[in-house]
């Protein structure tokens, strides 16, 4: 136990954590998202009408919610709990593994820059950055983008909230 963090406040309907270490829980998960997980995967999870696409693997997840564990303590005895948590945990990694992959996107293939392999913040893309740029820059993956664009033009209501979501915004 020594050199964990222990979380005891949970929303229990969603699983997502609270309390003292539950901005701590979700830096480790943008973290893991960032430094674990291949950039060549297209998708979080297998899409059933293409599965030709590459996706995150479960043994991807299982790793790394398992490395979550090693840092963190769910300090509660309700399975049902802990899976809602596990499940809020792998939802909020994909939105930051397709952030993470959105901003390496915007700060070094639209700009023809490739990334500094010798910092430590990208040594691992090394070796899934020629398939990662080759995908962008393909005529699927830019049809896919402008795709998501005329989607986001679509949208009523914007994202306008900082990261960390509304319980920041209530007084």
């Amino acid at each position: 136990m020594q050199g964990r963090l222990v979380i005891t406040d949970f929303d229990v309907a969603i699983g997502q954590p609270h309390g003292p270490h539950a901005r701590a829980f979700v830096n480790h998960l943008g973290y893991l998202a960032r430094d674990r997980l291949p950039i060549n995967a297209r998708e979080w999870k297998k899409n059933k009408q293409h599965p030709e696409i590459s996706y995150l693997s479960d043994r991807d997840k299982e790793l790394v919610w398992g490395d979550v564990l090693q840092h963190f303590t769910l300090d509660t005895n309700d399975l049902e709990l802990k899976d809602r948590v596990r499940d809020w945990s792998m939802k909020k990694m994909a939105t930051q593994f397709q952030c993470w992959k959105k901003h390496l996107y915007n700060d070094y293939i639209k700009k023809n820059k490739t990334s500094d392999f010798n910092s430590k913040n990208f040594v691992k893309l090394r070796s899934f950055w020629d398939e990662f740029v080759q995908f962008k820059t393909l005529e699927e993956g830019q049809q896919r983008a402008r795709r998501n664009q005329e989607n986001a033009r679509h949208k009523t209501y914007h994202h306008r909230m900082e990261s960390r979501g509304y319980p920041t915004a209530i007084p």
